[in-house]
């Protein structure tokens, strides 16, 4: 399995289930699914369990991302998605390196891959360097602004793009085979800058699942980082 940046990633943070499976059948039926990942968000795997991950896995037949944002146990937690055809499953920067190596030893058995999500870690590059330090490398790391960040301080990723930026040269001289994606209230207008600092995912959630065309606005997310001319 191979990721292909840059990469589209579409987090399906919502509780309706069948509007998550139609969003992303719609998605992946009229746009490239090699620039493509499904994420079976948070919320969604909350209030459905791992029948969300099945089903979008089975109706979609792409690449899944299972947000569980995980803090303990972290090879039975991946165990558990990765059974249910979750190809990628999240794991929080402050979790301890115990839980992070234990689910990255079990997506290596399996050839999956691991996201460390960064989100409310106050010194995210002095974390990736304890791992690196210790030969830690997630397949992907995650640089999040939450939702509630975002309502209540009125920022989004977008503002803190130098921060970003620092990110990616700081693990492209680490480890290039890691790659770094971006969340946290991008919309179509806002991601030009990131795929110029060769960011390898976009991670959008409520412009394209609050919209009344999700398939548009994901196309013109994927014109932006130029997967489509």
């Amino acid at each position: 399995m191979k990721l292909n940046p840059p990469i589209l990633q579409v987090a399906l943070d919502i509780t309706e289930l069948g509007k998550a499976i139609s969003i992303a059948v719609s998605i992946v039926s009229n746009l490239p699914k090699d620039h493509l990942i499904i994420e079976a968000g948070t919320p969604l795997i909350k209030k459905w369990g791992v029948l969300s991950i099945k089903l979008l896995k089975e109706s979609t037949n792409s690449i899944i991302f299972a947000d569980t944002k995980t803090m303990d146990v972290g090879g039975l937690e991946a165990s558990i998605v990765y059974n249910e055809g979750a190809d990628i499953a999240s794991v929080l920067s402050v979790a301890s390196n115990e839980t992070i190596v234990s689910m990255i030893e079990e997506a290596r058995r399996r050839n999956k891959f691991v996201a460390i999500d960064l989100i409310n870690n106050s010194s995210p590059l002095k974390r990736i360097t304890e791992l690196f330090e210790k030969e830690i490398y997630p397949d992907i790391i995650i640089y999040h602004v939450g939702i509630d960040v975002q309502k209540i301080r009125g920022i989004s990723v977008y503002e803190l793009f130098d921060e970003v930026r620092n990110l990616i040269k700081y693990v492209r001289n680490w480890s290039p085979r890691t790659m770094v994606a971006v969340a946290g209230g991008l919309s179509p207008g806002k991601i030009r800058k990131f795929v110029d600092l060769d960011i390898d995912i976009i991670i959008v959630g409520s412009a394209i699942t609050k919209s009344s065309d999700p398939v548009e606005v994901s196309k013109t997310l994927l014109k932006e980082a130029g997967v489509l001319s």
